[in-house]
């Protein structure tokens, strides 16, 4: 099997944190920004010109605001479903943090806000009328990283080993699901992981392993529209 998984474009909250260098005002479950948008239509631009050495033939996506806003030109540029998958969420969930720094968990999107964002978007059962992220906040690297683990366990066991699987996610948890891809216990470093840019992994028929092609790979941005 194959992977490409795709951050998210830029946020509001990736702005603000660019803009102050620090997170005061910012939204439980941000949208793009207008360049986010921009960074999304140009990567499903060259996805439909064949940028790719391989073939995309299934697509997810988190269900947070920012990464299914990001998805719907790729459905649209692939022509493929968008299948909504409620454990590629950010690191720590949804949550809206009060003064004292308590992190309280937010159930998110609704299933028809979700779904107006791409009339490809299919919807886990999860995707309620009041939200779909069920919580508690996450807290601690061990239950990011057993979330990770499931998440590739899923992906592998919904599609075949021919597949080319596409996710798009955040780029913290990126960071677990690499490791969960390539059976890294640890990791004392962080990969450089730019707004709408993939990741290339594939499982390799001689010698049984798993090997990263291209990280942090950003062939539709100029210098100037990439972004953290």
């Amino acid at each position: 099997m194959r992977f490409v998984l795709i951050r998210h474009g830029q946020s509001i909250n990736n702005l603000l944190w660019a803009e102050t260098g620090d997170s005061i005002g910012r939204h439980h479950d941000p949208v793009l920004s207008p360049l986010g948008h921009q960074q999304a239509q140009l990567l499903g631009d060259v996805l439909a010109d064949g940028v790719l050495p391989w073939r995309i033939t299934q697509l997810h996506s988190s269900l947070m605001t920012r990464a299914v806003q990001t998805a719907a030109p790729l459905a649209d540029a692939l022509d493929l479903p968008l299948i909504g998958h409620p454990e590629a969420y950010e690191t720590g969930g949804l949550y809206v943090e009060e003064v004292a720094g308590v992190r309280i968990p937010h159930r998110g999107a609704t299933a028809a806000d979700l779904q107006l964002l791409s009339r490809r978007l299919i919807l886990p059962d999860s995707a309620r009328a009041d939200g779909w992220f069920p919580g508690p906040y996450e807290d601690g690297d061990a239950l990011i990283m057993d979330r990770a683990r499931r998440v590739v366990a899923d992906l592998r066991a919904r599609h075949d080993d021919d597949d080319v699987v596409a996710l798009v996610m955040h780029g913290a948890f990126f960071q677990y699901l690499f490791r969960a891809l390539l059976g890294i216990d640890t990791m004392s470093g962080w990969i450089v992981k730019h707004n709408t840019a993939m990741t290339l992994v594939a499982d390799e028929s001689v010698g049984g392993i798993t090997i990263a092609h291209r990280i942090d790979w950003t062939p539709h941005l100029t210098d100037d529209q990439l972004t953290l």
